[in-house]
């Protein structure tokens, strides 16, 4: 009994040991403050919120206007933050923990939306296709008409 009783209890320090929460001195980005941004959020059960504030940042890529946006995802207790930003025909991706430390950086040659997905593509790099939400056709084109009223 003894041997379960301390094999439980180092099985629990651990697992609450090896969890991935930010030290208590580094601020997590909370969904919130990304509601309050106005960042497109993919929440933890992958509801996609502020499509929109997504779908226009396309349009004025393929306008070549300068934008930018934030996706943040807010999954299995973990936040990163897609950076994305176009100006002079450079399209950058950066990736951020949710305490603003940055993972990757890279250059991408277009953003495209493919059916319900939304993606970067002809990236430079190891990942030459970087996806970014995953929605229905039918969220694409109820924010596409939302857009237009």
């Amino acid at each position: 009994m003894k041997v379960l009783t301390t094999s439980f209890i180092i099985g629990f320090i651990l697992l609450v040991g090896c969890t991935n929460n930010p030290p208590a001195n580094e601020k997590q980005y909370t969904m919130e403050e990304s509601v309050k941004n106005g960042d497109t959020i993919v929440d933890e059960e992958r509801k996609v919120v502020n499509l929109d504030n997504l779908l226009l940042f396309i349009d004025e890529v393929n306008e070549n206007k300068a934008a930018k946006v934030v996706v943040a995802n807010f999954a299995n207790r973990q936040v990163s933050l897609n950076e994305l930003s176009y100006d002079d025909n450079v399209l950058i991706y950066v990736l951020k923990s949710g305490t603003g430390e940055e993972k990757m950086s890279t250059e991408c040659g277009s953003i495209e939306e493919r059916s319900g997905s939304i993606s970067l593509q002809e990236c430079k790099g190891d990942t030459p296709t970087i996806g970014l939400v995953q929605v229905s056709e039918y969220q694409i084109n109820k924010a596409k008409a939302s857009m237009k009223n």
